[in-house]
């Protein structure tokens, strides 16, 4: 694709990989020391609006032995973003309709890359092996059968989970509180709205928590998922703050994540989280983040 004929990539709308330098377009260029990379993706621009701007310029992601590389086309003149693995605390994936994305988190900052699930193969293909190296290590104290609290997964849910999970994963603790319908009182009228759901695992390698919510909302048609491996997991609790309750899960470092729990699902939470609490970095196996003739 890298060719002089090539039509200007900033006109391109499907995402495409890459498996070579020779796969970038002609006018977005891989530069010498970045062309280490095991696999990568191209991701075109944003729909433009009335007056032909985009919010989000073209990008490619590069995923190399221990770090994960975005690039922005050179029309912005924006530095490279190099993310080592070590340091990337979680990762987020959504989708509601066309609209994707892909958050990544570090302590220190985190960048969202947006894309259109309408070519979302790429993406899946990407996160595959980001997610074989990312989550390498094997948890040692937790045997036996996984541990549940709350009722059993709805059909959306169960399917989330079952795409999620890699073959080598094993489920060790679930807690899960479902979307439902609430009603209140508006004056003299009841309104009703629909309460997003919530599902938070541990396996032998990672904790993942699925949700049907984005920006505060119920989302019937998307769904959000956040994946953070054992060793930056430090703990779980739940916490009350006046009518507001969360079950927090913290990390070494940086951001933790704040799942909102309705007064019906705190009991259950309060279990999970002290069966959480009991995963510290120093019960799981080690392995390094590495490259590898496994990992191609």
């Amino acid at each position: 694709m890298n060719t002089a004929c090539d039509v200007d990539s900033w006109r391109y709308i499907f995402s495409f990989p890459i498996r070579s330098e020779d796969d970038s377009p002609a006018d977005f260029p891989i530069r010498p020391f970045e062309k280490s990379f095991r696999t990568g993706i191209f991701l075109p621009r944003d729909d433009p609006d009335w007056f032909g701007r985009s919010r989000n310029p073209p990008r490619i992601l590069l995923l190399d032995g221990d770090a994960i590389v975005v690039l922005t086309h050179p029309r912005h003149n924006e530095a490279p973003i190099r993310i080592s693995l070590p340091d990337l605390l979680f990762f987020e994936v959504g989708h509601i309709l066309l609209i994707g994305w892909l958050r990544l988190v570090t302590a220190e900052f985190q960048i969202d890359v947006p894309y259109n699930t309408r070519s979302e193969r790429p993406v899946i293909e990407l996160l595959d092996l980001l997610a074989e190296t990312y989550l390498s290590g094997d948890a040692e104290c937790l045997r036996g059968e996984a541990a549940t609290f709350g009722p059993s997964l709805d059909i959306k849910f169960g399917n989330r989970l079952a795409a999620a999970l890699r073959n080598d994963e094993r489920l060790q603790v679930r807690w899960f509180s479902p979307p439902f319908t609430a009603s209140r009182r508006w004056g003299p009228f009841r309104v009703r709205s629909e309460v997003a759901g919530d599902l938070v695992v541990l396996t032998n390698r990672r904790v993942l928590w699925i949700a049907d919510r984005w920006r505060g909302y119920y989302e019937r048609y998307g769904s959000v998922s956040r994946t953070a491996p054992l060793r930056c997991l430090t703990g779980a609790r739940c916490q009350r703050s006046g009518d507001r309750r969360d079950l927090t899960i913290s990390f070494r470092r940086g951001p933790s994540w704040s799942v909102p729990l309705v007064p019906s699902a705190y009991e259950e939470a309060e279990a999970f989280a002290e069966k959480l609490a009991g995963v510290q970095p120093g019960n799981f196996m080690r392995t390094s983040i590495r490259n590898g003739p496994n990992l191609m």
